[in-house]
């Protein structure tokens, strides 16, 4: 096969403000790449991403990942990801997480294959449960449009959990333990050719997610401890106040960055640097969510797009899980509300 030639392994990375093609830059760039994926029936999840990297083994070119990737809160979605088979077991996968977190931030996937989180769990992003439940410390994310639910859920919304059933192939998160309402993926090709998931989807009824819900009862403790100590162990790049908000008369690079790009004026951004000092002071804040809540006082406090969950955060509504320390939305300190 005639790879592509990287020296010393460098990758090329392509990045932009708006969207990028995902087809688009592989016919043109890695027809070979193209060519396996067709062999394998491998369908591109997300047409569309912001950034789109080369993962590169032994000097050649050998897959690709692509992100929704904000430069402006170094927050990153993985929602595209192949090797050639021939290059599997590589650890190119791992080392590509690793390295996102670094150089950036916690980063998220999006719509998983059983695959991705069996590599998750060999390298310790994961975490089996119980028989065959997962729990990853990096967090799913699921399209509306793609989320199915034994109860009412509004399909405009998008899911997010940090749970993973290895039988349905999907990623799981209940809106009401008590009421075993549970939502989950549909099924990925990808899944269906490779672990016959259907097989296993015929068999949900109410005893399933009633089972379900009977073991994250059962195992509610082991489960918080569980994500709390996988994700501790995750080499996340660390932030101080002073690196997201600035020192004294400086501003930080992430808040000047929107100011040079118009999307705040400069009076606006002294007053969300006030905001977070008190904010952190009175230990609303964690260094932890220092990023998110600055994207959202960005945001001007949008309002909840996410209803469909029980559990929700006190200061944004948005849904929340029992093992979180802080809102993923709002960046609140979940702990100063007793939670």
């Amino acid at each position: 096969m005639n790879y592509l030639q990287r020296e010393n392994n460098t990758q090329r990375i392509y990045l932009t403000e708006n969207t990028l093609d995902v087809s688009e830059i592989l016919d043109e760039n890695y027809d070979y790449i193209v060519e396996s994926m067709k062999n394998e029936d491998f369908s591109i999840k997300n047409p569309t991403c912001s950034l789109f990297k080369e993962l590169v083994f032994d000097n050649k070119v050998v897959g690709f990942c692509t992100y929704d990737y904000s430069r402006h809160f170094m927050t990153s979605a993985l929602n595209n990801i192949y090797v050639l088979p021939q290059f599997r077991g590589n650890g190119l996968f791992f080392e590509e997480l690793e390295k996102t977190m670094k150089e950036q931030n916690k980063t998220s996937i999006v719509e998983p294959t059983r695959l991705v989180v069996e590599i998750l769990i060999k390298y310790g992003f994961a975490e089996m449960i119980f028989e065959n439940v997962a729990a990853s410390s990096i967090e799913f994310i699921v399209p509306g449009e793609h989320v199915l639910s034994n109860a009412d859920y509004n399909n405009s919304e998008e899911l997010s959990t940090h749970f993973y059933d290895l039988n349905l192939c999907a990623c799981i998160h209940f809106l009401d333990l008590n009421e075993s309402s549970i939502a989950y993926s549909a099924p990925l090709n990808y899944d269906i050719i490779n672990y016959d998931c259907n097989e296993y989807r015929k068999e949900l009824d109410d005893d399933y997610f009633s089972n379900l819900k009977n073991e994250f009862l059962a195992n509610e403790d082991k489960i918080k401890r569980t994500i709390t100590g996988l994700e501790r162990s995750l080499p996340i790049k660390k932030y101080t106040l002073e690196d997201v908000i600035g020192q004294e008369d400086n501003l930080s690079p992430y808040i000047e960055s929107l100011i040079d790009d118009a999307h705040i004026t400069y009076a606006d951004a002294l007053k969300i640097r006030e905001q977070m000092k008190k904010e952190y002071e009175e230990g609303m804040i964690l260094d932890e969510s220092l990023l998110i809540r600055l994207a959202y006082l960005f945001e001007k406090n949008p309002h909840p797009t996410i209803k469909s969950h029980s559990e929700t955060c006190p200061y944004c509504e948005m849904p929340i899980d029992s093992h979180d320390k802080f809102c993923h939305f709002c960046g609140i300190n979940l702990k100063k509300y007793g939670l």
